[in-house]
């Protein structure tokens, strides 16, 4: 390899990369967010469910919490995709499963199902080009 197409390769998957971490970035402030609003207003977390309140009260403040652990946990993979592959990998199997599980719960909560779902499959996509990309650098 020359040069030329080592540079053409790094700066392809530092794009790759890029890719990769904004909608994760994206994803994280998302889900993180959602999280808090069904601390401080789980009200609202029931609203969106569709759930009675007086049953999502103290069941929406606990899920939320778990959320923004999950979430927070996630940081070291935003950082750094490449060197944590693993837990990208653990991530992206939980959102499937998540949303097999919301799916499971019923229809009222097709939203997170389909949130979920969707990011996986997304950052899912990005992932693997971006380390398809980042192993062609290497000679």
């Amino acid at each position: 390899m020359n040069t030329l197409s080592i540079g053409w390769t790094q700066a392809d998957a530092h794009r790759s990369l890029t890719r990769f971490r904004r909608l994760l970035a994206v994803n994280l402030a998302l889900q993180s967010l959602v999280a808090l609003l069904c601390i401080l207003a789980p009200s609202w977390g029931a609203w969106i469910t569709g759930i009675e309140p007086s049953l999502a009260r103290p069941l929406l403040p606990v899920w939320g919490g778990l959320v923004l652990l999950v979430s927070a946990l996630q940081v070291l993979a935003w950082l750094d995709p490449v060197r944590q592959r693993f837990q990208v990998a653990i991530a992206l199997a939980g959102r499937v499963l998540m949303a097999l599980i919301y799916l499971c719960l019923g229809w009222q909560f097709w939203r997170f199902a389909v949130f979920d779902a969707g990011f996986a499959l997304a950052l899912g996509l990005l992932f693997h080009r971006a380390l398809i990309a980042e192993i062609q650098t290497r000679p």
